[in-house]
């Protein structure tokens, strides 16, 4: 192999990223059954893809001479590399974006061993095949002019990476957000029967209790009047501990609308990005938010079914519901 300048091997992993890209397009594509432009990115690189091939041509330097122990090292190396990814991934942005849960010999649902298997063969295409063909195509080109092209595509990479990786952030914040929010208005609503519940025994109680006493002071007089008035007055007391409680349930409960509706904004406000990236990627999965990120791509593909329809009407509301929820919150 030959001994290659930093603007080649940068220009290797984007080839590598790009190839990456068109395979996972089309065999997710063909899964769908509908164009699908797959990947963390928005543009046509898929960088585990680059990561793993250029890993490859690395570990297997000193292997070259066997093609058994070649295989071997890089299959491990670009394994423990799609790993390592997808656990960081995943423990960062809170969602899974590939997942092998469901697959033969898996390994905490990050590789299996088809995935493994996939990577023993790449090794093999990678060094013998692909390279060679590239070696000789970027070989070829001045390197003045491959570090000018690195030197252009690279800004425009690191613009994608950039804007992916905040709406992956944007996701992950939605999905904690709704989680909270669902969280209290469920213990909101038990808080609510309980309270319902007691009202309704204290209110059945105090009817009895008034009918008791007021029997009781027609027949004996004055002073069953005062124990009956100070007893009234306890009941009293009791019913108006339920009526604040009452009123504390409301403003809680208003607080929590207040919280789900400011939520409902920011989906809307970083909803065009979100949408592409679970577009992007329609296996992701989040364990850790399952409901809510489940309600996430049903949101998505409902504003999808919209957008064909033409009535789309997010983008002009959005504003306008966020200065509402403003002032509520004032």
């Amino acid at each position: 192999m030959e001994v290659y300048t930093f603007s080649q091997w940068v220009l290797f992993f984007y080839i590598y990223c790009f190839l990456g890209w068109l395979f996972e397009c089309t065999y997710v594509s063909i899964k769908e059954k509908h164009w699908v432009n797959r990947g963390f990115l928005k543009g046509p690189l898929l960088p585990i893809y680059g990561s793993g091939a250029i890993c490859i041509l690395i570990v297997t330097i000193p292997f070259r001479d066997s093609v058994p122990l070649m295989c071997l090292v890089g299959m491990a190396a670009a394994a423990v590399l799609e790993y390592v990814t997808g656990a960081v991934m995943e423990r960062l942005f809170r969602v899974r974006y590939w997942d092998y849960s469901d697959r033969f010999l898996n390994l905490n649902g990050y590789i299996c061993l088809a995935s493994v298997l996939c990577w023993s063969v790449m090794t093999i295409l990678v060094v013998d095949v692909i390279q060679v063909r590239l070696e000789r195509l970027v070989l070829a080109v001045d390197e003045q002019i491959t570090a000018n092209l690195v030197f252009v595509i690279t800004p425009f990479v690191t613009a994608d990476v950039v804007t992916s990786f905040h709406a992956a952030m944007n996701l992950r914040n939605i999905l904690i957000q709704w989680d909270r929010v669902r969280e209290e208005i469920e213990k909101l609503n038990e808080r609510r029967l309980e309270l319902e519940k007691a009202m309704s025994e204290g209110r059945r109680e105090l009817n009895e209790r008034r009918q008791e006493l007021e029997a009781l002071m027609k027949a004996a007089g004055e002073r069953a009047g005062e124990k009956v008035s100070a007893q009234m007055r306890e009941i009293t007391d009791r019913a108006a501990v339920q009526q604040d409680l009452s009123a504390r349930l409301a403003a809680v409960q208003e607080k929590t609308n207040r919280l789900a509706a400011e939520s409902e904004i920011m989906h809307r406000l970083h909803g065009k990005s979100i949408r592409g990236l679970l577009k992007r990627n329609p296996r992701a999965i989040s364990y850790r938010h399952r409901d809510a990120f489940a309600a996430l791509k049903q949101s998505a593909a409902k504003h999808l079914g919209a957008k064909k329809d033409g009535t789309d009407e997010e983008e002009s509301t959005v504003r306008k519901e966020s200065v509402e929820g403003k002032t509520r919150q004032d």
